[in-house]
């Protein structure tokens, strides 16, 4: 008598991206973005300088390199929304909050420098302030929203508000919005759907001038499987911000010199 065989399949779930591998995509994104600006608008094409730059922009090879620049700007642009995001995920899962925030802000003043070398090519430059402190100005916010957790909803948008303003005041990058994205990723964690539509429209706001590109971050931000990652690399994410610029300033400095 034969014997039936029986089959079974089992169905595979997708794993999604962890945040670690999430943030390492947002880091190889503002890569793009860094060569697009420090190396090849603020170096080859002498950015910083109003007349070297028409002059560069006026030749053919000057033209390729501006539009070889905007196409790494434009990939790049997806690289704030996806920080954002984990920025107010940090600020969920972590176990001490008040460290959260003294880390950022010791690695915002740490930044700075570099900041100021590669996007201005001065030591330091009031006048325009990291991302970073942006995200300390967004932690500080989160932190107070949730300590008035049982306030009326319009007190803790008021507070998001004097948060934002705050960001735009200090002239941070990405400033009002930015600590606005944070925290409204925070305050609608528990309703998925209004969390991705409020996230893509600001995040199309946030990049008019490419086509509102930076939506389509949430394609992959959709994926987010909710677990930090088996490696730790959290110092990693914070050193890799500065050593980058700082690099990318030398690289101008020593082929202009």
């Amino acid at each position: 008598m034969a014997r039936t065989i029986k089959l079974e399949f089992k169905k595979r779930r997708l794993r999604g991206f962890s945040g670690n591998q999430l943030k390492m995509i947002a880091c190889f994104l503002m890569l793009c973005d860094s060569i697009g600006f420090m190396l090849i608008e603020n170096g080859v094409l002498y950015g910083l300088n109003p007349e070297y730059w028409r002059l560069a922009l006026a030749t053919e090879a000057g033209q390729a390199w501006y539009d070889f620049a905007r196409v790494l700007r434009f990939f790049g642009r997806m690289s704030f929304p996806i920080f954002a995001y984990m920025i107010a995920e940090g600020f969920i899962r972590t176990s001490n909050v008040r460290k959260y925030i003294l880390r950022m802000l010791i690695y915002a003043l740490i930044s700075e420098v570099p900041f100021d070398l590669a996007t201005r090519h001065v030591l330091f430059d009031i006048s325009y302030q990291n991302v970073l402190f942006t995200y300390s100005v967004a932690l500080i916010t989160l932190f107070l929203i949730k300590c008035a957790r049982q306030w009326p909803l319009i007190l803790r948008l008021l507070i998001m508000a004097a948060g934002a303003a705050l960001a735009w005041f200090i002239r941070s990058d990405y400033g009002a919005l930015g600590v606005i994205f944070i925290c409204l990723m925070y305050m609608l964690r528990k309703d998925k759907a209004a969390q991705l539509v409020t996230g893509v429209v600001l995040s199309a706001a946030e990049s008019l001038s490419y086509y509102c590109v930076s939506a389509l971050s949430f394609i992959l931000i959709r994926f987010y499987n909710e677990k930090r990652g088996s490696v730790p690399m959290k110092y990693f994410f914070y050193i890799f911000y500065p050593a980058h610029m700082l690099l990318f300033y030398l690289m101008v400095y020593f082929a202009n010199r």
